[in-house]
């Protein structure tokens, strides 16, 4: 009987354990909604391209988004040049990050984090063309998103994948949901 008593109590104390585990997992979305995100790569005749990317956080409430603010400008930067350290060994190319800076406003309930990085080895150089890319790595798109890549102006785009969905002088966009990858984008001197 007392074997059976103990039974009981360990699998009541298993689904409770369980019941726990399954609240907090379905309780751990983020605290944000990404309202807007927009990247923009500039490129010029060297292996060097300059990133901006600027994105709109909206959050539940107003002491969540001070609290992201204070661990994000404590941690960006570290998290930054991490980051960039786990793509080179991925794509197996060494990107070095030249300089990095970023900033977090709030506008109108709305946390705006906009980051400007230049990169070293991100576009490869071989005799007259250029070639912009990052391997096959993804990119999480919104459909409120907008990436952006300037060629020089007085380039030629051999090519670019995926096609953009405009192309208009020296700029490719991608917009909403249409980029899932980095692109690779060829060019070339006139």
């Amino acid at each position: 009987m007392q074997n059976k008593t103990f039974m009981y109590i360990l699998i009541l104390v298993v689904i409770v354990f369980l019941i726990f585990d399954l609240f907090t997992v379905f309780n751990r979305r983020p605290k944000f909604d990404i309202t807007f995100y927009k990247t923009v790569v500039e490129t010029d005749y060297s292996d060097t391209a300059t990133i901006t990317t600027i994105a709109g956080l909206s959050f539940k409430d107003e002491k969540s988004m001070y609290e992201y603010k204070e661990s994000y400008t404590n941690a960006s930067s570290k998290t930054f040049l991490n980051y960039f350290e786990q793509i080179s060994k991925e794509i197996g190319k060494t990107i070095t990050v030249v300089s990095y800076e970023n900033s977090a406003k709030e506008r109108a309930g709305i946390l705006e984090i906009e980051e400007v990085a230049v990169l070293k080895n991100l576009v490869d150089v071989s005799n007259n063309t250029y070639t912009l890319n990052m391997g096959n790595i993804q990119i999480n798109p919104n459909p409120n998103s907008l990436f952006i890549v300037y060629i020089p102006k007085d380039s030629i785009l051999v090519s670019s994948n995926p096609t953009p969905t405009s192309f208009e002088n020296n700029k490719l966009s991608w917009d909403g949901e249409s980029l899932k990858n980095f692109p690779t984008v060829i060019y070339r001197r006139k």
